[in-house]
């Protein structure tokens, strides 16, 4: 339990405290780019500044002035680990200027990207300033009434009833063992397996997160040009085929996805191209950190791309069959999963569900700048000369209308 304050600072009573107020929040908070990320919705900040939670969570307030700013410290009590060590949260502001000058969590993993407990704490002050004690002096000094609940002790049903429980069995790992020799023999996919197994997969070994933190860890010098000699020497033409074996269902496949993670794809490739942001959206969409929500017309066209794709062969005439996601070890952060391959060709279909949206993959018979920087990285990466750019009509189901570019 504290005892005493830290040096120079004084215990925080409702006399003491410096004033917060609403347009002092504000202004702090939109000059604090952590809480303004593309496409999060920053929920757990908004539970932060509820009453319910700070007005329990906060205790130990102590401040220290020293003109014209105010610092005041506090200790937050974690909102769902009561019993674990309360963490040191700051705040500075500048009383003459009334501006929140900086918010520190001194002891959270997640301070550096904006964590909740210094926003507790903000909102904390501004409630006291907001609802004074009028008729006493409120002392802030003592500890919080959420971590006065870890001091409790839980009463469980062998206290109540004094059953004695019959001794356990010896343990023994016999099972377990094989169990876990039995997943690995048949090379299953089982999530337990996971956890025990030694030999990293296909699709772990090509995996560009796991490629960086092997290089970064064996590599003597750490620069681009030495990661790319690294790459050569993992990403082998064996490998590169089997992935593409493995991976031939695309987004039916977790591998698909796994391979995908931290690679620019043939459907990105333009708008990383004309990316200017070094940290947004695009850089989200990229590493896996903006969720992706599935169109209407998604489905329609994961059904109708294999009738498509058999109509158009026989149209044509050629033998076509699925392709898997398709790297070079030449480019390793490069990857593209055409729908389809024949011998001369990369196929890449699509299916819009409304005639007005045909003008977003060509015009005048000319393909649109995203989807012709799409094909041409599928070219390059299957090592195929033409393209046939697909593009099903909105009626498919009845017409079997399908408008074809070549693309050499």
């Amino acid at each position: 339990m504290r005892t005493t304050t830290d040096p120079g600072f004084v215990q925080a009573d409702s006399y003491n405290l410096p004033e917060v107020t609403c347009e002092m929040i504000d202004i702090y908070y939109e000059e604090i780019a952590e809480y303004f990320i593309a496409g999060v919705r920053n929920v757990k900040a908004q539970r932060a500044t509820r009453e319910s939670y700070g007005d329990v969570a906060v205790g130990y307030v102590q401040l220290k002035r020293d003109h014209p700013q105010c610092i005041v410290k506090a200790r937050i009590t974690p909102e769902h680990k009561i019993r674990k060590q309360s963490y040191l949260v700051s705040v500075c502001i500048d009383e003459e200027c009334h501006k929140v000058i900086d918010v520190k969590c001194n002891e959270c993993e997640a301070s550096e990207g904006g964590c909740k407990h210094g926003i507790a704490l903000i909102f904390w002050l501004l409630r006291r300033h907001l609802h004074p004690s009028v008729t006493s002096t409120v002392c802030y000094w003592k500890k919080s009434s959420l971590a006065k609940l870890g001091d409790l002790k839980p009463t469980t049903t062998v206290n109540i009833f004094k059953y004695k429980r019959p001794p356990l069995r010896s343990k023994t790992t016999a099972f377990l063992d094989k169990t876990v020799q039995l997943l690995l023999e048949q090379n299953s996919t089982a999530s337990i397996g996971n956890c025990f197994r030694t030999i990293p997969t296909v699709v772990e070994q090509i995996s560009l997160h796991h490629m960086v933190l092997k290089f970064q860890a064996t590599a003597p010098i750490i620069n681009a040009d030495h990661f790319l000699q690294f790459a050569k020497t993992v990403l082998t033409p064996e490998i590169c085929k089997k992935i593409c074996q493995i991976t031939k269902t695309q987004c039916e496949c977790p591998e698909w996805f796994a391979a995908r993670f931290g690679r620019i794809t043939a459907s990105k490739l333009h708008e990383v191209a004309h990316c200017h942001t070094y940290d947004g959206t695009t850089l989200e969409a990229v590493l896996g950190a903006r969720k992706f929500t599935p169109s209407k017309a998604m489905p329609r066209g994961l059904i109708l791309e294999k009738q498509v794709l058999q109509v158009l062969c026989e149209e044509k005439k050629i033998c076509a069959k699925r392709c898997g996601f398709t790297i070079k070890p030449e480019v390793p952060i490069f990857g593209a999963s055409p729908d389809a391959i024949a011998k001369h060709h990369c196929m890449e279909i699509k299916c819009p569900s409304r005639a007005g949206t045909t003008e977003n993959y060509y015009k005048n018979g000319t393909i649109t700048e995203k989807f012709y920087a799409q094909v041409q990285l599928q070219m390059f990466l299957c090592d195929r000369q033409k393209s046939l750019f697909c593009v099903a009509s909105p009626d498919f189901e009845e017409d079997k209308q399908i408008t074809t570019i070549e693309v050499a």
